[in-house]
């Protein structure tokens, strides 16, 4: 599987990659669980819409915090940057190697997707909620720099993109942060993303890229630096320890009405202390048994990716669909379970026919320049994995 390979090409403190890959199922698991939750968190939402249009009662999922998956992806996505690039810091061309090895996996089933939203756009615009934009919102999208779209909204023509935004904006950080030893590396992340997150509460809002890249969600990606060094420092932790620390963050799930909640916390605190919890405990933790349940999430977790991306693509028709096939015939529940099932199984279609042999194309084109060029500089490549 790609995430095999990504983590198991990283070292943990004795350099024994059969131990740093240890984790592989409970993280497999985790992205499944994260990817499912937004899945399902937008199922609800539309059965809002197809409740006012058959009749039906909506089903009620104010009580779940079910975008908590997005707080999970942003600290596995900086456990795993560490964990496998932490042999690359300081070395020469890293950096480059780094950013590049990350667009080559995030970039082509993104642009794909997006360019597959320009053409329905054009082909049926009334389908949208939101109208594309302008060409430069376009040319933002594709390009991952924050842009507004209707009102007081800043997402790209694929809404969903705006995580990837983020995203993007810790590669760079990243990248930057390999010119230096790791040590030295982690502390100037460190200073600039806490700076940054700090500055956020001085940014006019009107200034739509700077408030945007300033909001301390990003202080999520560090936390994930933190849980990978504490992993490869080789602290591990029995079931009973895992349990605990996994019940504690799947309270990041719930909507409590206390003080940990969403109006007294901001939402790296109240989600995103969470979610790394959730990692610590996958990462540190007991593996969890090769049962066929877990394998089957496993599964689902390495096409976690384009099960985020695409469903959007299935629920929107689905509920079309059901609103003039079925109408008020059948509760809106049945529906938010039969489109999340749809959704799970086109991930897995689009994850082997699409998104796996089109992100190994386009690795081996922009990875295989990249090495020849640092060979033919007299460079030694640094440790290439297919996936990382």
């Amino acid at each position: 599987m790609r995430f095999y390979k990504e983590i198991s090409e990283g070292r943990d403190a004795g350099g024994n990659a059969r131990k740093s890959a240890h984790m592989l199922v409970n993280l497999q698991v985790l992205r499944a669980l994260a990817a499912s939750s937004v899945v399902i968190a937008h199922a609800l939402h539309e059965t809002e819409i197809l409740a006012a249009a058959t009749g039906r009662a909506a089903v009620d999922g104010s009580a779940w915090n079910l975008g908590f998956g997005v707080d999970i992806f942003f600290v596995l996505s900086g456990f795993i940057m560490t964990h496998t690039a932490a042999s690359e810091f300081g070395k020469s061309g890293a950096p480059l190697h780094f950013f590049l090895r990350r667009c080559a996996r995030v970039v082509p089933l993104y642009w794909l997707l997006t360019s597959v939203m320009l053409l329905g756009a054009l082909a049926a615009p009334s389908l949208l909620v939101v109208p594309v934009g302008s060409i430069s919102h376009v040319l933002a999208s594709y390009f991952f720099i924050p842009s507004g779209r209707g009102v007081g909204e800043i997402r790209p023509v694929l809404a969903l993109g705006w995580t990837l935004n983020y995203e993007m904006l810790f590669y760079v950080f990243f990248a930057l942060a390999l010119l230096l030893p790791i040590r030295l590396g982690v502390v100037w992340l460190s200073v600039l993303m806490v700076g940054m997150a700090l500055l956020g509460n001085l940014v006019d809002p009107s200034h739509v890229q700077i408030a945007f890249w300033t909001s301390p969600i990003i202080l999520e990606f560090l936390f994930g630096v933190y849980v990978a060094l504490i992993f490869r420092s080789g602290v591990r932790i029995g079931k009973g320890i895992a349990l605990g620390l996994v019940a504690i963050g799947l309270l990041g799930f719930v909507h409590v009405s206390t003080l940990w909640n969403d109006v007294a916390l901001p939402q790296f605190l109240r989600s995103g202390l969470p979610a790394a919890l959730l990692v610590l405990a996958a990462a540190i933790g007991t593996a969890l048994p090769h049962r066929r349940p877990v394998l089957w999430s496993a599964a689902l977790g390495d096409a976690s990716y384009s099960l985020y991306l695409a469903h959007p693509f299935i629920l929107r028709p689905m509920r079309a669909i059901w609103a003039q096939v079925i109408g008020g015939a059948l509760p809106p529940g049945l529906f938010a379970g039969f489109s999340t099932l749809a959704a799970v199984l086109l991930a897995l279609a689009l994850f082997r026919g699409v998104e796996k042999p089109l992100t190994r194309r386009v690795q081996g084109v922009v990875l295989g320049s990249a090495r020849r060029k640092r060979i033919s500089a007299g460079e030694l490549p640094a440790a290439d994995t297919e996936s990382a």
